[in-house]
């Protein structure tokens, strides 16, 4: 059950209700469980999928950077040194830099030329920031809510949230 799922309705306190300590514990219960198990795994997920596409987003530029590079090099063949994984770098002697082959998305890599490559990946990293953004507000969305709900617990079970200052704050 995600957040979104979520019907508050559901956890509603009636006025009946309010005469009996237990039945608000239950409620408190209810929420915090909420909390716990719903809105910070939601939270969790969220901010690893935005992680994702940040570290996609820094390889994009890196390659855009390396792009940028090989169009100004005049001499052909050019000899680099290249990451064949785990920061093992070799020399590489490219015979033919007319083109590149960039990695487009769903395992397609399209022959290119620099031109083109920077016009791919200047709207390819236009197009995650927008998706990071989006990833953002929702996080920050769902800490809001878990402020909210922790507010109305703490209203709930008569605790001052000015006299009483968290020591940790994990959303600050």
């Amino acid at each position: 059950m995600s957040y979104y799922d979520f019907n508050p309705e559901s956890l509603e306190i009636e006025e009946e209700e309010l005469d009996t300590c237990q039945p608000i514990s239950d409620k408190v219960l209810k929420y915090e469980e909420f909390v716990n198990e719903v809105l910070k795994n939601d939270l969790k997920h969220v901010l690893e999928e935005r992680d994702k596409i940040y570290d996609e987003i820094a390889e994009y530029m890196k390659l855009q950077t390396s792009i940028e590079r090989l169009s100004t090099v005049q001499s052909r063949p050019i000899k680099e040194m290249i990451d064949v994984g785990c920061n093992f770098y070799m020399q590489a002697q490219v015979k033919d830099t007319e083109f590149i082959f960039v990695d487009v998305g769903m395992g397609l890599h399209v022959q290119l030329t620099f031109e083109e490559a920077l016009k791919f990946l200047k709207k390819k990293i236009d197009q995650l920031t927008v998706k990071s953004e989006l990833l953002t507000d929702k996080s920050v969305d769902i800490k809001a809510r878990i402020k909210l709900i922790i507010g109305a617990l703490a209203e709930l079970q008569g605790v001052s949230s000015q006299s009483s200052k968290p020591r940790f704050d994990p959303f600050s």
